[in-house]
């Protein structure tokens, strides 16, 4: 009997705490991302022909943001101690650097409420005017949920363009992006319980 509530409770604990995936990270069309701002898909060489975004500033200032977000993930999704992967590639041509401090990002957003009521960032990569042109740049991060993180209503993956000013006639920046992804994966311990269970279950099928 004690076997019996110890696994039920395992499974509950693990089901607080599901894996979630980025889809169409490669842009093979629209399908999962949800655009804003300036922005648009082509097909660029320098990451081999398929679909890329561009985002980028304007010559009058707004909007200030423009690029890509995909949810990743509702509270249930994700708990505290999982860790999320993400990431992609990052592409600045020569003649399109950042004007001043604008800036490109790839970043999770975590959002309180009801679920857009922002509440802070964590940046994996950024491209800025200070970053190497005409090369494909890669980032990469691990972060793992403490409380307050885990305690969001939701999580977004963003590839966003973040333009902070501009002068009339100057060109105010570009940045491409393509590869994306992201995954959320379960704390060890919420795997370790998972595995109890199971053993659990197999001994009371014994």
């Amino acid at each position: 009997m004690k076997r019996i509530a110890f696994a039920a409770a395992a499974v509950v604990a693990v089901a607080t705490s599901a894996s979630a995936d980025l889809i169409n990270g490669d842009l093979e069309d629209t399908t999962g991302w949800e655009f804003f701002g300036g922005q648009g898909i082509f097909q660029p060489a320098f990451f081999g022909g398929g679909n890329s975004i561009v985002a980028y500033g304007t010559f009058g200032g707004f909007p200030n943001f423009s690029g890509a977000t995909q949810t990743l993930g509702w509270a249930g999704d994700y708990a505290e101690g999982d860790t999320i992967n993400f990431g992609g590639q990052m592409y600045l041509e020569g003649n399109k650097v950042p004007y001043g401090t604008n800036r490109a990002v790839i970043q999770l957003n975590f959002w309180y409420g009801d679920g857009y009521a922002y509440g802070f960032s964590v940046v994996a990569g950024e491209v800025n005017a200070n970053s190497i042109t005409d090369t494909i740049l890669d980032f990469e991060l691990d972060y793992v949920l403490d409380a307050g993180a885990a305690s969001a209503t939701r999580i977004s993956f963003d590839f966003t363009y973040v333009q902070d000013g501009f002068e009339d006639g100057v060109e105010s920046g570009a940045v491409w992006g393509d590869n994306f992804y992201a995954s959320i994966v379960p704390a060890p311990g919420a795997m370790a319980l998972l595995g109890v269970a199971g053993l659990a279950r197999g001994r009371r099928r014994d």
